[in-house]
């Protein structure tokens, strides 16, 4: 006969990280932050605060989110986010986004209101460009 172990007396579990977050220079003052693993609900506003603080020292930014297993909803608002605060510190930004990135950027953002790419050679050009407004209208249907 086996005892099921007292769920109060067992010590608590270490969250587990599912993402991880690089920074790295690009070719010039390209600053390329990489997320790997999953975005969720529990971890997207980890990604927002990691390339907040990377945007005092930035003015042309890549986040690559090419190597991401899962991108959940909630990581569209953090997109957003990071575009207003883009905007904010006048950062030329673009989203280098992977195949889960597009599947939510094809539900939330069908008219491509964010900056992205498909490559990195894309990326590049796109942040090298002369500023672009980060905020910009979309039309309704």
């Amino acid at each position: 006969m086996s005892v099921a172990p007292d769920a109060t007396s067992a010590p608590p579990r270490p969250r587990r990280q599912n993402v991880r977050f690089t920074t790295s220079a690009g070719r010039g003052p390209i600053l390329v932050v990489t997320a790997e693993g999953e975005v969720d609900a529990a971890n997207a506003l980890l990604l927002s605060k990691h390339v907040e603080g990377e945007l005092e020292s930035a003015s042309r930014l890549i986040v690559d989110l090419r190597a991401l297993d899962f991108f959940a909803v909630q990581g569209f608002s953090i997109l957003h986010r990071i575009n207003v605060m883009s905007s904010r510190h006048a950062v030329n930004w673009v989203v280098l986004a992977g195949s889960e990135v597009n599947r939510v950027l094809g539900v939330c953002d069908p008219d491509g209101g964010l900056p992205v790419a498909d490559s990195m050679e894309s990326a590049i050009a796109t942040v090298t460009r002369p500023p672009r407004s980060h905020l910009r209208l979309v039309t309704s249907r």
